[in-house]
């Protein structure tokens, strides 16, 4: 049934609550938009053969029921105590109406995700089609959780409207998660997580944005003075965040928003925001996921290292590919915790950088452009066909990009040698080689 859906989901056009690129303050929630879309000429004698790749999934609904976040307990608890200001009948009801909307959805992908899946495969394959008509297989990879299996049938129905023909050669890797979800393995990072330095410099960055005075001020809207003084701080503040939450998941789920016979003004979560609120939440939000998930304060820090098994899966893949052409594509599917210290292990610029002052970090790192829905990094192997002598070029989020200490005078065109060299390198100082058990790294990963 969920497959079925899918594919008529793929059909239905954008509606309602469409963003504005240059505007929205969505962060991760980003739709996502092709950074490029006329790409620097291949080398003469040169041709596409091989694309290794890997996804965050498609535009998602939330990945709770409603009625399980903090923001509606608290709302329905004064609302029982009969403390709920007009406001807060109000917001109580735009919630009712968001779980109305999210039920039989939670925690998969939307419409607008699945377009966002179809389209990036659709110009993958206009864009390297020599690749897709070998009539090699292609195999595709993904976590254990569903949004990526949807992710993975999404994209494969923009493949397959391109060349029917690729239905036949398509195996699956379901559950690939020492790979994709290298994050759940080590403790390490784990404690990283909940009690690492990051804190501290978040802390600072909450200061400045007067964290502390926009929860209160939020909670004020819908609680009476007598329930509200029975709020911790960190109580406002996860209310807020969670009302935040539900404003910022509305662009993703406009299709299924009109499904259910709601309006704008039915889910007006914005209404209690002022635009510096949203600016300041949508800077504290990127500044958590910049520190716990990408180069944060620390280039080679654990919350980078992490992902090494990945790294070393698409040297092996990619190898493979030139030993014996096993697979023409490797598709793999998973999250935003994948592609950000992805993107900072392997030095894409722009994606890789450290900062020692938290409060410029979007001077170097935003997450709109590195981990939108549907971000994807991109490692297309080129061929020359005289030579026999390999190319690589790096795509993130389908934009050329450059490689920190790998250089090339055929930019964005790297040797393969030089490339393959580089993250051997890299790898070896993290105390991994290419054939090592991925599962037991990450388990002893300091």
């Amino acid at each position: 049934m969920r497959k079925k859906l899918l594919c008529l989901l793929l059909w239905v056009p954008y509606f309602g609550f469409a963003q504005t690129p240059s505007t929205a303050l969505l962060g991760t929630k980003t739709l996502y938009i092709p950074k490029q879309t006329k790409f620097t000429p291949v080398p003469n004698g040169y041709k596409a053969v091989y694309i290794n790749f890997v996804g965050r999934h498609g535009a998602r609904h939330l990945t709770k029921d409603v009625k399980l976040s903090y923001a509606y307990a608290v709302i329905s608890k004064a609302d029982s105590l009969n403390v709920l200001t007009t406001a807060g009948k109000t917001l109580k009801q735009l919630i009712l109406n968001l779980g109305k909307e999210e039920e039989n959805h939670v925690a998969s992908i939307s419409q607008s995700g699945a377009n966002e899946l179809k389209g990036i495969a659709e110009r993958m394959f206009t864009n390297q089609k020599n690749v897709f008509t070998s009539g090699n297989q292609v195999l595709v990879s993904t976590t254990k959780k569903g949004r990526t299996k949807e992710s993975a049938e999404a994209f494969l129905a923009g493949l397959k409207a391109k060349s029917a023909p690729l239905s036949q050669n398509i195996t699956f890797n379901y559950a690939d998660d020492d790979h994709l979800r290298f994050y759940d393995f080590s403790k390490t990072y784990d404690e990283f997580k909940e009690n690492g330095n990051w804190k501290i410099a978040y802390q600072k960055l909450a200061r400045a944005k007067k964290l502390n005075d926009i929860a209160s001020r939020f909670a004020q809207k819908f609680l009476k003075p007598n329930y509200l003084a029975k709020l911790s701080q960190t109580d406002k503040i996860n209310f807020l965040e969670d009302v935040y939450g539900f404003y910022t998941i509305l662009n993703a789920v406009s299709a299924e928003i009109k499904a259910v016979g709601l309006t704008k003004k039915d889910l007006n979560f914005k209404a209690y925001f002022t635009p510096a609120d949203l600016a300041a939440l949508n800077t504290l939000g990127n500044a958590e996921d910049f520190l716990k998930k990408a180069p944060g304060l620390n280039s080679n820090g654990i919350q980078v290292r992490v992902a090494a098994p990945l790294l070393a899966d698409f040297i092996n893949t990619t190898d493979a590919y030139l030993k014996n052409k096993p697979v023409i594509a490797d598709l793999r599917f998973a999250h935003a915790e994948t592609i950000a210290p992805f993107a900072a292990l392997m030095g894409v610029h722009g994606a890789a950088e450290a900062t020692n002052n938290i409060l410029t970090f979007e001077q170097v790192w935003k997450a709109e452009n590195i981990i939108p829905f549907s971000a994807n990094i991109q490692w297309i192997v080129y061929q020359n066909q005289s030579g026999g002598d390999h190319l690589v070029k790096f795509l993130l989020n389908e934009k050329e990009v450059a490689i920190n200490g790998l250089s090339t005078k055929t930019f964005p065109y790297y040797s393969w040698t030089a490339v393959r060299n580089h993250y051997i390198k890299r790898l070896k100082a993290l105390n991994l080689g290419l054939q090592d058990n991925m599962h037991e790294y990450l388990l002893k990963l300091k």
